[in-house]
């Protein structure tokens, strides 16, 4: 971490301190000071760079100090040269505006070390600052003197991070750069600093990103080195394993792999090995038959003798994999011994390679049949215990952990997701270490993403205790999330950085989960954070907006990402269409763009990026406004009936807002189409969204739907009942007693069930969007006995009513299809029967209206009580877990009115 820096809130302390009459002079001292330049924000121009290297330089290091050169050619016209230190001009004085740069391992440049010695400082080491580490100092030229900078790394890597702080702290003109004083001597705060890299499937396919070129693929991976990482996942082809580790080996990085444990190497095995994986996958093998166990140790064998060596390998437990069959329970007793095997095998050809493997989706009974192994005697073969998606038993996640720590919420501490690892890390062996495989690259359906639907019950019933329902409340905009894929650009500058401060105490480090380049700045802020813990989010923030919009631009760009963030949220009191931070950060974005010099903005895709999402996100909330003006405009003429109400023009205003665009829609879409094609020609990436714009954010083809049975109706009576669900959607004119089931939606009188998750991530094709909202969200149940619930009471005796659901199934995708047998669900009030197997309509809601009896409310009491599928009886423990794990739902409700009869 780095030294010896003051921050604003310890300078603020020390003033207090010393000033003991009171804050106010230490306020303003310290609001004069914050409007002196900072050290590194401005300094001298330099045009010729003269770099200093060591005599026998290492190829590592060759290949670092080229990256140097290279990054600095690409943003400023200047002249690098290079000499060897014994090259080195021991007199001093030079031309004006050159800058000599020492670069190097302070053992082999004995010109470094003497400039090190002439300042009085000690070279860098492995004890000062640490592993990894290195020093940066910059002195501008004296009278006389030469101006220096000096890149001193404790090893190859430090070179590599060292230089990576060398072109952060730059400022670009077009033919020079500039740097002022610099004094940093810092070293990385966590061991293992890594991620993935790549372009995601949603770009190469729904944005029509061109794919990168070998060449970009390094930039990436070297964007996020010269951050702080030290290592990275690989790609599992042959061909690219091998191209992927040289380069990587050729920066001194270090290389993980991940090993399925029973994932079949091909589909050609018998029916009998095949596992029950928990959501169904065919090419999983079940350890616990004698056949299919050889088989995986035989192909581990094959697989392991002819791969490269790794620094890493991560035994992967789940998502996708596992088997929940009775013969492998505890999943985790089998797994952990099949690893132990696995690794046997991994160490016979490459004996240093570090192994450890994740949890994801196990169980209680899985882990504690892990932690006897573990605590039984030393496993020298096991360095960590591997923690992603799915494996926390705190949190609800939509990796579907099959059960949870119910014991370990007593106190809060700070939040849930620091709960488990706590307390993991006291129950292993101490040789042992937490190592983190967080998902940072999806904004919903993911481990600390937000929740589109809220967590259902685990298979013990459980559901998350009230305290930690603010990890659970953090909604998408659900309009936004109707465009934008769950692997779209976005960025999380305060609650990701939360998350880090919530887990990353406890372990070792972090190989995050990344799915592409959408995820730009979470995975960079990750990497500066394992380096040190202690930035907060402004400094970050800024730290990456200047790193990549440079210094006039960072201030406008470093709003306008912690703006973004509070535009991605479903925001009760601020829905979509009138979210003031979408034209907020448009705008800002726009204007950082005007502050980005030319010769820097020319090539710059990322800010195009973010100036997409502007766009877009503009466009799409003028879409909805319009829609909702569209909607108010039929509610209102419908409310004229029974005068003369043309219904067929009411239908044609619905069906002309669906399809046109306003004269600023088509010039958003234009601008964020213009810089779609250049961030694509610049770096292969784009906005999906830009494929994907129209939608019906409201359920116009619901109220399309109404007119139409208006317009068909057979009497007087059904025509004022099918306008009034237009007027008086929710029964408030006529004294019903509404709820809205689902997320965050009001529904207290449902007393059994909980909203609906759909099991996966939700796709467009599983409802239709000419639902209305209320109608897209639901409560359920699963394999329990008693289905959804609403329970009245202190209703009048003698009150005739009528009740009336909203009801309507998901259209799985067709992997899930097999298993989902349910159609249908009975009603029953107060336990009279009203319904039995009444089938439920798919994709498209609809409303079911029953009479109830005159003698069913006793006691001013009423009990709506939803009954699953006879087709769900007798199933297996197995099949119901995959059942529920994928969606399986024993009965659904959208809404309920219960109508008190009219006078």
């Amino acid at each position: 971490m780095v030294k010896n820096v003051v921050t604003a809130r310890r300078f603020t302390a020390m003033v207090s301190g010393y000033f003991p009459v009171g804050r106010t002079f230490g306020k303003l001292l310290l609001a004069l000071i914050m409007f002196l330049p900072a050290a590194g924000a401005r300094g001298e121009h330099y045009r010729q760079i003269v770099v200093v290297g060591s005599d026998n330089p290492s190829a590592v290091e060759l290949n670092i100090l080229d990256v140097l050169k290279q990054r600095i050619l690409e943003k400023a016209e200047v002249g690098i040269s290079s000499i060897t230190s014994s090259g080195y001009p021991a007199q001093e004085g030079s031309a004006p505006g050159t800058l000599f740069l020492f670069a190097g391992i302070a053992s082999g440049n004995t010109a470094l070390n003497v400039v090190l010695e002439s300042m009085w400082l000690t070279a860098v080491s492995a004890g000062d600052p640490g592993p990894e580490g290195f020093l940066f100092r910059a002195v501008p030229a004296g009278p006389g003197k030469r101006s220096v900078v000096i890149l001193n790394g404790v090893d190859q890597r430090g070179l590599l991070y060292a230089v990576g702080a060398f072109l952060r702290e730059c400022g670009y003109l077009p033919q020079a750069i500039e740097i002022g004083a610099v004094n940093r001597r810092t070293a990385p705060a966590f061991e293992i600093r890594g991620t993935q890299y790549g372009q995601s499937s949603v770009a190469l396919t729904k944005a029509k990103a061109r794919p990168w070129s070998r060449e970009e693929k390094h930039r990436a991976i070297l964007d996020l080195a010269l951050a702080g990482a030290n290592i990275f996942l690989t790609e599992s082809t042959p061909k690219n394993e091998l191209e992927e580790l040289a380069f990587l080996k050729s920066f001194d990085l270090m290389a993980c792999s991940v090993f399925h444990v029973n994932q079949a190497p091909a589909g050609n095995f018998p029916g009998e090995w095949r596992a029950s994986e928990s959501i169904g996958r065919p090419n999983y093998l079940c350890p616990s038959v004698p056949g299919a166990h050889r088989f995986i140790l035989e192909e581990c064998e094959k697989k392991v003798k002819n791969s490269p060596a790794y620094d890493f390998i991560q035994l992967k437990g789940g998502d996708g994999g596992g088997c929940e069959c009775d013969r492998c329970k505890p999943y985790g007793n089998v797994f952990i011994h099949l690893s132990e095997k696995i690794a046997e095998i991994l160490h016979r050809y490459h004996p240093k390679t570090r192994i450890y493997f994740t949890n994801q989706k196990f169980d209680n009974e899985s882990d504690s049949a892990i932690l006897h192994y573990l605590n039984e005697k030393p496993r020298e073969w096991l360095w960590a215990w591997g923690y992603g998606p799915g494996s926390d038993a705190t949190t609800w996640q939509p990796g579907h952990r099959q059960n949870h720590r119910m014991d370990l919420f007593r106190y809060p501490g700070f939040g849930p997701y620091g709960l488990y690892p706590k307390t993991l890390l006291h129950e292993l062996p101490s040789r042992h270490k937490i190592l983190y495989f967080n998902e940072l690259t999806h904004w919903k359906y993911a481990q600390h993403g937000y929740a589109q639907m809220y967590p259902r019950a685990d298979k013990d019933g459980n559901l998350p205790p009230r305290w930690s329902h603010e990890i659970y409340e953090r909604r998408p905009d659900q309009t936004l999330t109707m465009v934008y894929n769950r692997l779209s650009f976005f960025a999380w500058p305060k609650y990701y950085h939360r998350v880090f401060n919530d887990l990353m105490r406890y372990g070792a480090g972090d190989i995050t989960h990344s799915s592409g380049n959408h995820d730009h700045f979470n995975q960079w802020m990750w990497q500066r954070l394992l380096w040190n813990p202690r930035l907060e989010t402004g400094e970050v923030v800024n730290e990456y907006a200047v790193a990549w919009f440079g210094r006039e631009a960072a201030p406008l760009m470093s709003e306008a990402l912690l703006q973004l963030e509070s535009n991605l949220e479903e925001l009760p009191d601020e829905p979509l269409q009138i979210k003031r931070g979408i034209e907020v950060y448009y705008r800002k974005v726009a204007e950082a763009g005007r502050k980005i010099p030319p010769h820097l903005l020319k090539n710059n895709w990322l800010w195009r990026m973010y100036m997409q999402k502007g766009a877009l996100d503009r466009y799409i909330k003028l879409d909805l406004q319009q829609q909702l003006a569209v909607r108010q405009q039929v509610e209102q003429l419908a409310g004229a009936y029974p005068k003369n109400v043309s219904w067929t023009l009411l239908a044609g205003k619905i069906d002309k807002v669906l399809a046109q665009e306003t004269p600023e829609m088509t010039r958003l879409r234009g601008e964020a189409e213009k810089l779609g094609e250049e961030s694509n020609t610049l770096f292969g990436t784009r906005s999906e969204a830009l494929f994907d714009l129209r939608h019906d954010y409201i359920g116009l083809g619901w109220l399309k739907r109404q007119i139409g049975r208006i317009q068909e109706a057979e009497n007087e009576i059904s025509r004022k009942q099918l306008v009034s669900m237009i007027t008086d959607y929710e029964g408030r004119k006529i004294n019903a007693i509404y709820d809205n089931l689902g997320t965050g939606n009001h529904a207290q009188h449902v007393t059994t069930g909980y909203p609906y998750d759909h099991g996966q991530p939700y796709v467009p094709t599983m409802l239709s969007e000419a639902n209305r909202p209320s109608q897209r969200s639901m409560h359920f149940t699963q394999d329990e006995e008693q289905g959804v619930t609403l329970s009245y009471r202190d209703l009048p005796e003698g009150k005739r009513y009528q009740l009336r659901l909203t009801l309507v199934r998901p259209v799985f995708q067709e992997r899930y299809l097999e298993r989902m047998k349910q159609r249908s669900q009975s009603v029953y009030a107060n336990g009279i029967l009203l319904a039995q197997n009444l089938e439920l309509p798919e994709g498209m809601s609809d409303f079911f209206t029953f009479d109830l009896p005159e003698n069913c409310i006793r006691d001013g009491k009423l009990e709506i009580k939803l009954m699953p599928d006879p087709a769900l009886r007798d199933r297996d423990r197995v099949s119901t877990e995959q059942w529920r794990n994928t969606g399986g739902w024993g009965t659904l409700l959208s809404e309920a009115w219960l109508i008190p009869e009219q006078e």
